[in-house]
């Protein structure tokens, strides 16, 4: 399993990704999510990379990777999706883990990763949970946010010990 930049040229191949019909309330289409970025406004401080979750060759999966620029405390993964004929494969945790873990590498400065899920979405919620995203205790736009704490954000310049 990889996750790789989705290029324009895939973008309509990304759309026909399809999950569950009981999971389609809590879910945004990656259709949806992919019209969000071409109707961002050019002055918009917000940065959209959308990522496809390779399983070999073929496209199983979707996250659209959202950031402020300048910003270390607004990093959110704004949409996720695993095709309904790849779940229960392991492959969405393993895709969730590596983006957290591409976030603080490219970004060590970052205080924290968030996902706003709908709190009826107990499957995506566990999901989350499980691999260590936290409650943040409020809410946007009536889904609860859960946020994966940066365990080591540089917060100052590294000084290096030097003997005399």
């Amino acid at each position: 399993m990889i996750i790789r930049k989705l290029p324009l040229d895939m973008w309509e191949k990304a759309s026909e990704i399809s999950v569950f019909r009981e999971q389609k309330p809590f879910v945004d289409s990656v259709a949806d999510s992919l019209m969000r970025i071409a109707g961002e406004p050019e002055d918009s401080k917000l940065v959209y990379n959308p990522y496809g979750i390779y399983s070999e060759k073929e496209l199983v999966g979707f996250i659209l990777y959202t950031y402020e620029d300048e910003s270390k405390d607004n990093h959110w993964i704004s949409g996720f999706a695993i095709d309904k004929d790849y779940q229960h494969q392991g492959l969405g945790r393993r895709a969730l883990e590596q983006l957290v873990d591409f976030v603080f590498v490219k970004n060590p400065e970052s205080i924290e990763v968030k996902v706003a899920v709908s709190p009826e979405n107990t499957i995506a919620k566990d999901l989350f949970v499980s691999i260590g995203f936290k409650d943040a205790g409020w809410k946007k736009e009536n889904r609860e946010v859960l946020c994966f704490k940066n365990k080591n954000p540089l917060r100052s310049p590294i000084f290096i010990y030097k003997p005399k």
